[in-house]
Protein backbone atom coordinates (compact mmCIF):
# COMPACT_ATOMS: atom_id res chain seq x y z
CA UNK A 1 0.00 0.00 0.00
CA UNK A 2 1.19 3.33 -1.01
CA UNK A 3 2.31 5.97 1.57
CA UNK A 4 0.45 9.41 1.36
CA UNK A 5 1.68 12.38 2.95
CA UNK A 6 -1.34 13.91 4.24
CA UNK A 7 -4.99 12.16 4.94
CA UNK A 8 -6.62 14.41 1.75
CA UNK A 9 -4.93 12.53 -0.62
CA UNK A 10 -5.78 8.95 0.89
CA UNK A 11 -9.25 9.48 1.19
CA UNK A 12 -8.74 10.63 -2.66
CA UNK A 13 -7.30 7.44 -3.44
CA UNK A 14 -10.02 5.59 -1.43
CA UNK A 15 -13.08 7.12 -3.16
CA UNK A 16 -11.29 6.57 -6.64
CA UNK A 17 -10.74 2.66 -6.02
CA UNK A 18 -14.38 2.99 -4.66
CA UNK A 19 -16.00 4.47 -7.68
CA UNK A 20 -13.96 2.30 -10.12
CA UNK A 21 -15.45 -0.96 -8.07
CA UNK A 22 -18.48 0.73 -7.89
CA UNK A 23 -18.45 1.07 -12.21
CA UNK A 24 -17.26 -2.78 -12.68
CA UNK A 25 -20.20 -3.91 -10.20
CA UNK A 26 -22.32 -1.64 -12.00
CA UNK A 27 -21.44 -2.89 -16.21
CA UNK A 28 -21.66 -6.62 -14.57
CA UNK A 29 -25.07 -6.31 -13.28
CA UNK A 30 -25.77 -4.58 -16.50
CA UNK A 31 -24.72 -7.49 -18.58
CA UNK A 32 -26.77 -9.98 -15.94
CA UNK A 33 -29.75 -7.70 -16.70
CA UNK A 34 -29.66 -8.12 -20.39
CA UNK A 35 -28.64 -11.65 -20.12
CA UNK A 36 -32.43 -11.90 -17.66
CA UNK A 37 -34.06 -9.82 -20.21
CA UNK A 38 -33.55 -11.75 -23.19
CA UNK A 39 -34.36 -14.89 -21.61
CA UNK A 40 -37.30 -13.53 -20.70
CA UNK A 41 -38.78 -12.70 -23.97
CA UNK A 42 -41.85 -14.07 -24.85
CA UNK A 43 -40.71 -15.40 -27.84
CA UNK A 44 -37.67 -17.48 -25.69
CA UNK A 45 -39.83 -18.55 -23.02
CA UNK A 46 -41.74 -20.08 -26.35
CA UNK A 47 -39.46 -21.21 -27.42
CA UNK A 48 -38.27 -23.21 -24.50
CA UNK A 49 -41.78 -24.79 -23.77
CA UNK A 50 -42.19 -25.81 -27.34
CA UNK A 51 -38.42 -27.57 -26.67
CA UNK A 52 -39.99 -28.94 -23.19
CA UNK A 53 -42.84 -30.28 -25.50
CA UNK A 54 -40.91 -32.25 -27.83
CA UNK A 55 -38.68 -33.83 -25.34
CA UNK A 56 -41.26 -35.53 -23.33
CA UNK A 57 -43.79 -37.96 -25.02
CA UNK A 58 -45.52 -38.30 -22.32
CA UNK A 59 -46.81 -34.43 -22.25
CA UNK A 60 -47.86 -34.85 -26.01
CA UNK A 61 -50.32 -37.43 -25.16
CA UNK A 62 -51.57 -35.30 -21.80
CA UNK A 63 -52.32 -32.42 -24.18
CA UNK A 64 -53.69 -34.13 -26.44
CA UNK A 65 -56.25 -35.55 -24.41
CA UNK A 66 -57.02 -32.42 -22.87
CA UNK A 67 -57.72 -30.96 -25.96
CA UNK A 68 -59.92 -33.46 -26.95
CA UNK A 69 -62.08 -33.78 -23.70
CA UNK A 70 -62.41 -30.01 -23.88
CA UNK A 71 -62.99 -29.79 -27.13
CA UNK A 72 -65.60 -32.29 -26.63
CA UNK A 73 -67.74 -30.49 -23.89
CA UNK A 74 -67.40 -27.20 -25.61
CA UNK A 75 -69.09 -29.03 -29.00
CA UNK A 76 -71.72 -30.77 -26.64
CA UNK A 77 -72.42 -27.55 -25.10
CA UNK A 78 -73.21 -25.77 -28.42
CA UNK A 79 -75.29 -28.82 -30.18
CA UNK A 80 -77.25 -29.18 -26.76
CA UNK A 81 -78.27 -25.74 -25.44
CA UNK A 82 -76.65 -23.54 -28.13
CA UNK A 83 -76.64 -19.69 -27.60
CA UNK A 84 -78.83 -18.54 -24.87
CA UNK A 85 -79.06 -15.13 -22.84
CA UNK A 86 -81.34 -17.35 -20.01
CA UNK A 87 -79.40 -17.38 -17.17
CA UNK A 88 -80.94 -20.91 -16.30
CA UNK A 89 -80.24 -22.38 -19.72
CA UNK A 90 -76.79 -20.61 -19.86
CA UNK A 91 -75.53 -22.87 -16.59
CA UNK A 92 -77.20 -25.64 -17.47
CA UNK A 93 -74.85 -25.81 -20.80
CA UNK A 94 -71.81 -25.13 -18.36
CA UNK A 95 -72.93 -28.04 -16.40
CA UNK A 96 -73.59 -30.04 -19.75
CA UNK A 97 -70.03 -29.11 -20.90
CA UNK A 98 -68.00 -29.94 -17.34
CA UNK A 99 -69.81 -33.45 -17.31
CA UNK A 100 -69.11 -34.27 -21.00
CA UNK A 101 -65.36 -33.03 -20.93
CA UNK A 102 -65.13 -35.35 -17.38
CA UNK A 103 -66.90 -38.05 -19.50
CA UNK A 104 -64.62 -37.95 -22.52
CA UNK A 105 -61.32 -37.60 -20.66
CA UNK A 106 -61.90 -40.34 -18.42
CA UNK A 107 -62.75 -42.50 -21.13
CA UNK A 108 -60.01 -41.62 -23.90
CA UNK A 109 -57.41 -43.34 -21.16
Amino acid sequence: MKVYKNKSQELEAKIIALENKQKNEFSVLKNELNMVYGELRPSQLLNRALMDLKKSPNTKNNLFEITVSVLGGYFSKKLLIGKSNNIFKSLLGYAVQYVSTKVISKNIK
